[in-house]
Protein backbone atom coordinates (compact mmCIF):
# COMPACT_ATOMS: atom_id res chain seq x y z
CA UNK A 1 0.00 0.00 0.00
CA UNK A 2 1.02 3.34 -0.87
CA UNK A 3 2.88 5.00 2.06
CA UNK A 4 1.07 8.27 2.34
CA UNK A 5 -2.45 5.98 2.62
CA UNK A 6 -0.77 4.28 5.07
CA UNK A 7 -0.14 7.61 6.94
CA UNK A 8 -3.59 8.89 6.47
CA UNK A 9 -5.04 6.00 8.45
CA UNK A 10 -2.58 5.54 11.01
CA UNK A 11 -3.59 9.09 11.53
CA UNK A 12 -7.16 8.57 11.50
CA UNK A 13 -7.36 5.60 13.53
CA UNK A 14 -5.93 7.47 16.65
CA UNK A 15 -8.21 9.91 15.92
CA UNK A 16 -11.21 7.50 15.21
CA UNK A 17 -10.26 5.93 18.56
CA UNK A 18 -10.18 9.66 21.07
CA UNK A 19 -13.30 11.07 19.33
CA UNK A 20 -14.94 8.21 17.34
CA UNK A 21 -15.58 7.54 13.64
CA UNK A 22 -18.85 10.09 13.58
CA UNK A 23 -17.16 12.83 15.04
CA UNK A 24 -14.11 13.18 13.43
CA UNK A 25 -14.48 15.16 10.40
CA UNK A 26 -12.17 14.79 7.43
CA UNK A 27 -10.28 18.17 8.05
CA UNK A 28 -8.89 17.04 11.62
CA UNK A 29 -7.26 14.01 9.90
CA UNK A 30 -6.08 15.95 7.20
CA UNK A 31 -4.42 18.18 9.65
CA UNK A 32 -3.30 15.04 11.63
CA UNK A 33 -1.52 14.02 8.28
CA UNK A 34 -0.10 17.36 7.30
CA UNK A 35 -1.43 17.27 3.97
CA UNK A 36 -4.06 18.75 1.80
CA UNK A 37 -7.67 18.22 1.66
CA UNK A 38 -6.99 17.67 -2.29
CA UNK A 39 -4.46 15.24 -1.25
CA UNK A 40 -7.20 13.27 1.48
CA UNK A 41 -9.38 12.91 -1.59
CA UNK A 42 -6.98 11.95 -4.09
CA UNK A 43 -6.57 8.72 -1.90
CA UNK A 44 -9.73 8.26 -0.58
CA UNK A 45 -13.25 9.07 -1.90
CA UNK A 46 -15.11 9.33 1.45
CA UNK A 47 -14.60 9.03 5.40
CA UNK A 48 -16.56 5.56 4.64
CA UNK A 49 -13.83 4.48 2.15
CA UNK A 50 -10.97 5.34 4.38
CA UNK A 51 -12.75 3.09 6.90
CA UNK A 52 -12.93 0.32 4.57
CA UNK A 53 -9.17 0.74 3.71
CA UNK A 54 -8.89 0.66 7.74
CA UNK A 55 -9.98 -2.25 7.94
CA UNK A 56 -8.19 -4.00 4.92
CA UNK A 57 -5.12 -2.66 6.04
CA UNK A 58 -4.73 -4.17 9.56
CA UNK A 59 -6.38 -7.54 8.10
CA UNK A 60 -3.47 -7.47 5.73
CA UNK A 61 -0.76 -6.89 8.43
CA UNK A 62 -2.34 -9.41 10.64
CA UNK A 63 -2.55 -12.28 7.46
CA UNK A 64 1.03 -11.29 6.68
CA UNK A 65 2.53 -12.01 9.78
CA UNK A 66 0.46 -15.33 10.75
CA UNK A 67 1.08 -16.40 7.38
CA UNK A 68 5.05 -15.92 7.91
CA UNK A 69 5.10 -18.70 10.47
CA UNK A 70 3.24 -20.90 8.59
CA UNK A 71 6.72 -21.13 6.28
CA UNK A 72 8.39 -22.20 9.99
CA UNK A 73 9.17 -26.04 10.23
CA UNK A 74 7.39 -26.56 13.49
CA UNK A 75 5.36 -29.01 14.29
CA UNK A 76 1.61 -28.97 14.09
CA UNK A 77 0.63 -27.31 17.91
CA UNK A 78 4.29 -25.74 18.09
CA UNK A 79 3.05 -23.62 14.84
CA UNK A 80 -0.26 -22.45 16.16
CA UNK A 81 0.55 -21.30 19.60
CA UNK A 82 3.49 -19.13 17.54
CA UNK A 83 0.78 -17.84 15.53
CA UNK A 84 -1.23 -17.01 18.44
CA UNK A 85 1.54 -15.26 20.15
CA UNK A 86 1.68 -13.04 16.81
CA UNK A 87 -2.09 -12.66 16.81
CA UNK A 88 -1.88 -11.35 20.51
CA UNK A 89 1.28 -9.51 19.45
CA UNK A 90 -0.77 -7.66 16.46
CA UNK A 91 -3.51 -6.87 18.36
CA UNK A 92 -2.05 -5.24 21.48
CA UNK A 93 0.33 -3.27 18.99
CA UNK A 94 -3.05 -1.54 17.62
CA UNK A 95 -4.87 -0.92 20.46
CA UNK A 96 -6.24 2.10 19.07
CA UNK A 97 -7.88 0.00 16.05
CA UNK A 98 -9.81 -2.18 18.54
CA UNK A 99 -10.27 0.81 20.93
CA UNK A 100 -12.22 2.33 18.13
CA UNK A 101 -14.26 -0.44 17.36
CA UNK A 102 -15.62 -1.34 21.07
CA UNK A 103 -16.21 2.75 20.83
CA UNK A 104 -18.32 2.89 17.59
CA UNK A 105 -20.61 -0.18 17.97
CA UNK A 106 -23.03 1.77 15.48
CA UNK A 107 -20.60 3.27 12.91
CA UNK A 108 -22.49 3.33 10.08
CA UNK A 109 -21.18 0.70 8.13
CA UNK A 110 -22.03 0.27 4.00
CA UNK A 111 -22.34 -3.31 2.17
CA UNK A 112 -18.68 -3.09 1.53
CA UNK A 113 -17.65 -2.73 5.21
CA UNK A 114 -20.16 -5.10 6.34
CA UNK A 115 -19.09 -7.59 3.58
CA UNK A 116 -15.46 -7.31 4.77
CA UNK A 117 -16.25 -7.74 8.59
CA UNK A 118 -18.21 -11.42 7.34
CA UNK A 119 -15.45 -12.22 5.57
CA UNK A 120 -12.69 -12.20 7.96
CA UNK A 121 -14.69 -13.10 11.00
CA UNK A 122 -14.88 -16.47 7.86
CA UNK A 123 -11.49 -16.26 7.63
CA UNK A 124 -10.80 -16.18 11.85
CA UNK A 125 -12.93 -19.83 12.52
CA UNK A 126 -11.54 -21.47 9.42
CA UNK A 127 -8.75 -20.60 10.58
CA UNK A 128 -9.07 -22.11 13.88
CA UNK A 129 -10.97 -24.88 12.86
CA UNK A 130 -8.50 -26.49 10.44
CA UNK A 131 -5.33 -25.42 12.59
CA UNK A 132 -6.90 -27.29 15.31
CA UNK A 133 -8.12 -30.38 12.70
CA UNK A 134 -4.29 -30.93 11.90
CA UNK A 135 -3.21 -31.14 16.05
CA UNK A 136 -6.13 -33.14 17.29
CA UNK A 137 -7.05 -35.25 13.90
CA UNK A 138 -10.08 -36.08 12.39
CA UNK A 139 -11.95 -37.68 15.34
CA UNK A 140 -12.47 -34.04 16.37
CA UNK A 141 -14.52 -33.23 13.30
CA UNK A 142 -18.09 -32.91 14.89
CA UNK A 143 -17.42 -30.53 16.90
CA UNK A 144 -14.44 -28.61 15.80
CA UNK A 145 -16.59 -25.83 14.75
CA UNK A 146 -17.69 -25.49 18.18
CA UNK A 147 -14.08 -25.53 19.64
CA UNK A 148 -12.84 -23.26 17.00
CA UNK A 149 -15.46 -20.63 18.70
CA UNK A 150 -14.73 -21.22 21.87
CA UNK A 151 -10.30 -21.19 21.24
CA UNK A 152 -11.58 -17.60 19.50
CA UNK A 153 -13.68 -16.52 22.96
CA UNK A 154 -10.68 -17.23 25.24
CA UNK A 155 -8.32 -15.64 23.25
CA UNK A 156 -10.65 -12.36 23.65
CA UNK A 157 -10.94 -12.52 27.08
CA UNK A 158 -7.28 -12.16 27.79
CA UNK A 159 -7.40 -9.35 24.82
CA UNK A 160 -9.93 -7.46 26.84
CA UNK A 161 -7.81 -7.45 29.78
CA UNK A 162 -4.79 -6.07 27.48
CA UNK A 163 -6.89 -3.39 25.55
CA UNK A 164 -9.18 -2.22 27.96
CA UNK A 165 -7.15 -2.96 31.35
CA UNK A 166 -3.76 -2.61 29.94
CA UNK A 167 -2.69 -5.79 31.81
CA UNK A 168 0.62 -6.62 30.89
CA UNK A 169 1.48 -10.44 29.78
CA UNK A 170 4.66 -12.62 28.59
CA UNK A 171 2.97 -12.71 25.17
CA UNK A 172 5.17 -16.50 24.42
CA UNK A 173 3.36 -17.52 27.83
CA UNK A 174 0.22 -16.52 27.40
CA UNK A 175 -0.23 -18.33 23.87
CA UNK A 176 1.25 -21.42 25.13
CA UNK A 177 -1.56 -21.62 28.39
CA UNK A 178 -3.96 -20.37 25.32
CA UNK A 179 -2.75 -23.84 23.89
CA UNK A 180 -2.75 -25.99 26.72
CA UNK A 181 -6.03 -24.76 27.63
CA UNK A 182 -7.60 -26.04 23.93
CA UNK A 183 -5.88 -29.57 25.67
CA UNK A 184 -8.31 -29.24 27.89
CA UNK A 185 -11.27 -28.14 26.22
CA UNK A 186 -10.78 -30.90 23.41
CA UNK A 187 -10.64 -33.71 25.57
CA UNK A 188 -13.81 -32.37 27.50
CA UNK A 189 -15.14 -33.11 24.29
CA UNK A 190 -14.33 -36.34 23.94
CA UNK A 191 -15.39 -37.16 27.07
CA UNK A 192 -18.48 -35.74 27.87
CA UNK A 193 -19.73 -36.79 24.17
CA UNK A 194 -21.81 -33.11 24.48
CA UNK A 195 -23.38 -32.65 21.21
CA UNK A 196 -22.10 -29.26 19.67
CA UNK A 197 -24.23 -26.39 19.06
CA UNK A 198 -22.16 -24.68 16.81
CA UNK A 199 -22.27 -26.63 13.61
CA UNK A 200 -21.04 -26.56 10.47
CA UNK A 201 -24.82 -25.39 9.10
CA UNK A 202 -24.52 -22.15 11.49
CA UNK A 203 -21.20 -21.50 10.08
CA UNK A 204 -22.78 -21.39 6.47
CA UNK A 205 -25.20 -18.23 8.24
CA UNK A 206 -21.41 -16.39 8.61
CA UNK A 207 -19.97 -17.23 5.22
CA UNK A 208 -20.28 -13.99 2.91
CA UNK A 209 -22.66 -14.40 0.25
CA UNK A 210 -19.99 -14.18 -2.42
CA UNK A 211 -18.25 -17.60 -2.14
CA UNK A 212 -18.43 -20.63 0.06
CA UNK A 213 -15.03 -22.55 0.42
CA UNK A 214 -15.86 -25.47 2.92
CA UNK A 215 -14.55 -27.83 0.23
CA UNK A 216 -11.46 -27.85 -1.21
CA UNK A 217 -13.41 -28.98 -4.68
CA UNK A 218 -14.64 -25.08 -4.28
CA UNK A 219 -11.21 -23.50 -4.45
CA UNK A 220 -10.80 -25.83 -7.39
CA UNK A 221 -13.33 -24.30 -9.38
CA UNK A 222 -12.51 -21.01 -8.23
CA UNK A 223 -9.02 -21.41 -9.68
CA UNK A 224 -10.02 -22.80 -12.80
CA UNK A 225 -12.25 -19.49 -13.14
CA UNK A 226 -8.97 -17.22 -12.34
CA UNK A 227 -7.24 -20.01 -15.12
CA UNK A 228 -8.88 -19.07 -17.99
CA UNK A 229 -9.62 -15.68 -17.26
CA UNK A 230 -6.67 -14.05 -15.79
CA UNK A 231 -4.67 -11.92 -18.14
CA UNK A 232 -1.00 -11.73 -16.78
CA UNK A 233 1.08 -15.12 -17.02
CA UNK A 234 3.04 -14.84 -13.68
CA UNK A 235 -0.61 -15.28 -11.87
CA UNK A 236 -1.80 -17.94 -14.80
CA UNK A 237 1.44 -20.07 -13.88
CA UNK A 238 0.72 -19.98 -10.41
CA UNK A 239 -2.39 -20.43 -10.45
CA UNK A 240 -1.45 -23.62 -12.46
CA UNK A 241 0.44 -25.36 -10.17
CA UNK A 242 -1.80 -24.72 -7.32
CA UNK A 243 -4.69 -26.47 -9.87
CA UNK A 244 -2.20 -29.41 -10.69
CA UNK A 245 -1.07 -29.85 -7.15
CA UNK A 246 -4.84 -29.69 -5.23
CA UNK A 247 -5.97 -32.40 -8.12
CA UNK A 248 -3.27 -34.93 -6.47
CA UNK A 249 -4.55 -37.43 -3.84
CA UNK A 250 -1.86 -35.89 -1.52
CA UNK A 251 -1.38 -32.32 -2.05
CA UNK A 252 2.04 -31.13 -0.72
CA UNK A 253 1.53 -28.27 1.90
CA UNK A 254 5.38 -26.24 1.16
CA UNK A 255 4.17 -26.51 -2.67
CA UNK A 256 0.26 -25.28 -1.97
CA UNK A 257 1.76 -22.82 0.69
CA UNK A 258 4.78 -21.54 -1.58
CA UNK A 259 2.34 -20.69 -4.40
CA UNK A 260 -0.36 -18.89 -1.85
CA UNK A 261 2.69 -16.76 -1.37
CA UNK A 262 3.32 -15.93 -4.99
CA UNK A 263 -0.77 -15.61 -4.86
CA UNK A 264 -0.78 -12.68 -2.11
CA UNK A 265 1.48 -10.57 -4.10
CA UNK A 266 -1.48 -9.27 -6.18
CA UNK A 267 -3.93 -7.85 -3.68
CA UNK A 268 -7.13 -8.63 -5.68
CA UNK A 269 -6.12 -12.58 -4.58
CA UNK A 270 -5.35 -12.18 -0.78
CA UNK A 271 -8.74 -13.10 -0.19
CA UNK A 272 -7.82 -16.82 -1.88
CA UNK A 273 -4.23 -16.87 -0.29
CA UNK A 274 -5.79 -16.69 2.69
CA UNK A 275 -8.12 -19.14 2.46
CA UNK A 276 -5.40 -21.76 0.57
CA UNK A 277 -2.80 -21.38 3.83
CA UNK A 278 -5.47 -22.10 5.86
CA UNK A 279 -6.57 -25.24 4.55
CA UNK A 280 -2.41 -26.13 4.62
CA UNK A 281 -0.94 -24.75 7.45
Amino acid sequence: MDQKKVNIIENAIKLFAQKGFSSTSVQEIVNASQISKGGFYLHFNSKDELLHELFEYYWLRMQTRINEVSSKPLDPKEKFTDQLKVTIEEIATHRDFIIMQVREQAIPFNDTIEHLIRRMRYHSILFYRNHLLGIYGLEIEPYVWEASVMVQGILKSYMDLIIVDNVEFDYCLLAQSITNKIDSLIEGYKQQNDPPVITEKIVQQLTPSSYDFNHIEELIDQLEVISTSEPEPDIKETVEVLLQELKTSSPRKVIITGMAHHLEKHERYGDLASLLRAYFM
